[in-house]
């Protein structure tokens, strides 16, 4: 199945004019696929990253990706407010060599493909909902101002990582999770790369620690307890996750 969804990536890329990338604005780095962008290089077709959700991180992350991925193509955008979406088409639009641009829209899982598929096509044709994946079959889609959409089958799989990246990016409930404590531990790196601040301002928890030690401190604070005192791991990853998934915890 992931070898015949590259094969599909590849027809798209050949077809479209200008290659759309959705990227997670919590984790813009880890949403990004390379063998995406290497194809895209090869072909010689025009890349631009689109940072997503700029709605759910701080005010410091959004200094942050705007430093990180200066002199890159990219926006910084909401699907959900509309915010950013005027610069987002001037940017497709601009160096354009001819009106009808093909854009074709790629990404991880709950990055917000559909979202921004909808929004740039006259008649919302993309479907959208809770659970990812529903997108099938590539669609060639009339969009505003001249622009044609390619919306790509499904999205990009995320390989040895996937349970992981999906419990990060939302795609799987906290609760389904196979290993919610190993999700957790990203999670927990990131804060503390980024903005350890929020562990101590919202949970109280020293951000020195680590990850492992971090999820235990906070079970003990949430009173997540088993018989002997011992903390449940899981019910604490699951509800770190939860915080993290409602927009609770920011970066």
């Amino acid at each position: 199945m992931k070898q015949g969804f590259w094969i599909v990536v590849k027809d798209m890329i050949r077809k479209a004019d200008v290659i759309l990338e959705i990227l997670d604005a919590r984790m813009p780095d880890l949403t990004r696929n390379k063998r995406l962008e290497q194809y895209a290089a090869v072909s010689g077709k025009r890349l631009i990253l689109v940072i997503n959700k700029k709605d759910i991180i701080s005010e410091n992350a959004i200094r942050s990706i705007e430093k990180s991925y200066s002199g890159q193509d990219y926006a910084l955008v909401c699907s959900k407010s509309h915010k950013g979406m005027s610069r987002f088409i001037g940017l497709i639009k601009s160096k354009a060599k001819k009106d009808k641009l093909k854009v074709a829209f790629i990404g991880y899982p709950k990055t917000g493909k559909s979202s921004l598929v909808n929004i740039l096509s006259k008649g919302g044709k993309a479907k959208t909902s809770l659970e990812s994946g529903l997108t099938r079959g590539m669609q060639l889609i009339t969009g505003k101002g001249g622009l044609m959409l390619i919306d790509t089958p499904g999205v990009v799989p995320y390989e040895d990582r996937e349970e992981v990246m999906l419990g990060l990016t939302s795609a799987i409930s906290p609760d389904k999770l196979k290993d919610p404590e190993s999700v957790a531990y990203e999670l927990i790196g990131i804060f503390k790369k980024n903005n350890p601040i929020v562990l101590e301002k919202e949970y109280g928890l020293n951000a020195g620690l680590d990850p492992e030690e971090l999820l235990l401190e906070f079970g003990k604070k949430r009173c997540m307890l088993m018989k002997g005192g011992i903390v449940d791991e899981r019910r604490a990853a699951i509800q770190l996750l939860t915080d993290w998934h409602n927009g609770k915890i920011r970066v």
